[in-house]
């Protein structure tokens, strides 16, 4: 069976970036999960295009994950939501990268409705979530732990 277009597109990026990259490409990683977010949403509210590629989408959210700065759960949590393909796509325990008590605290401190809705999801979580089973199911999941 051939890969689709947005497959091939995920899986070219994959092999260029893989799923630990370097802090100076998180803004670009950011970058691109917004984007895919903005085209899912978009076709989801019926404005037109092609939606977003979930599979991309995917990939970014576990090199956010991999780099565990706490502020991607928004993003996150975002690109979660767009869809019902993105939300089955992109793993809820990808919004805690940055460790549960870190990502408790900030939604905590942010204090806004969207962050006690994640912080809500949070504790569905936390209990059998483990940092490092989470790696490796996502090094086992892509076939590869470099990048």
């Amino acid at each position: 069976m051939q890969p689709d277009n947005d497959e091939r597109v995920a899986d070219e990026y994959f092999a260029a970036y893989g799923l630990r990259v370097a802090a100076a490409q998180l803004p670009a990683v950011r970058d691109l999960l917004v984007r895919e977010t903005r085209r899912e949403a978009d076709a989801y509210a019926g404005r037109g295009g092609a939606g977003g590629n979930t599979d991309l989408m995917r990939i970014c959210a576990a090199q956010l994950w991999h780099a565990g700065v706490v502020e991607d759960v928004l993003l996150i949590d975002r690109a979660r939501a767009t869809s019902m393909d993105a939300t089955a796509s992109l793993d809820g325990q990808m919004l805690l990268g940055a460790g549960v008590a870190r990502t408790k605290d900030y939604l905590a401190a942010l204090g806004t409705e969207e962050a006690r809705q994640i912080l809500d999801y949070v504790a569905l979580l936390e209990d059998d979530y483990d940092a490092v089973r989470y790696a490796a199911e996502l090094d086992r999941w892509y076939g590869s732990s470099a990048g």
